[in-house]
């Protein structure tokens, strides 16, 4: 096939006339289609309606699926943090936390809301059994897991031992944790916190 115009749109535009093996539009090869679409006034017009609009769609819809990320991401971290608030409010005295891994008294503003099953972890990661007020050395303690032996041993005699296995089991099953997930325990735990600071008629965030 011999690359040459067959439309009357660019009719008269100086083709290479190549023996191709595929033609791309208009009886073009595709090298001088894109030349067209480039240095002919009736191309460019014709790549402006063609061409430009799926291109804006398709920068439309990868900037709409970035700002649903930023979504989960900012949902997820208020569901933290209302969490967190909830976790060590409802386990203080006078606004003082004791670490559960090593007794420590801290403010509660300053430690941290330690997972006994980590927070990678979806199904268990707003689980209330899960999680107790940390101080920030023993949440920190990366080399052993946030001190997740001792956790677990308080917990058990907290919670009983078949109670723990359970949280260990749930922590394994997959959670969808879309926007909705986390916006709804933000909600949940917001109301939450402001519930019990009412009730202990304290104000602390």
């Amino acid at each position: 096939m011999i690359c040459k115009s067959t439309n009357s749109q660019t009719r008269g535009f100086d083709s290479c006339g190549k023996d191709v093996f595929k033609r791309y539009k208009f009886g073009l090869c595709s090298k001088c289609f894109f030349d067209w679409t480039q240095e002919d006034e009736r191309g460019k017009i014709y790549y402006a309606k063609s061409f430009l609009p799926k291109v804006k769609k398709v920068v439309s819809k990868t900037k709409r699926e970035f700002k649903r990320s930023l979504n989960v991401s900012g949902a997820m971290n208020l569901a933290d943090t209302y969490f967190s608030r909830f976790i060590r409010l409802s386990k203080s005295k006078d606004g003082y936390c004791t670490c559960y891994t090593c007794s420590d008294l801290k403010d509660i503003k300053e430690c941290d809301n330690g997972h006994y099953m980590k927070r990678e972890h979806k199904s268990t990661r707003y689980h209330e059994d899960n999680c107790r007020p940390q101080c920030k050395v023993c949440n920190g303690d990366t080399k052993h897991n946030g001190k997740q032996a001792e956790f677990r041993v308080n917990l058990s005699y907290e919670i009983g031992e078949e109670s723990v296995v359970e949280i260990e089991q749930l922590s394994r099953t997959v959670t969808k944790a879309n926007y909705l997930f986390y916006k709804e325990k933000a909600d949940y735990y917001r109301n939450k916190v402001n519930e019990l600071q009412r009730k202990l008629k304290v104000k602390y965030w």
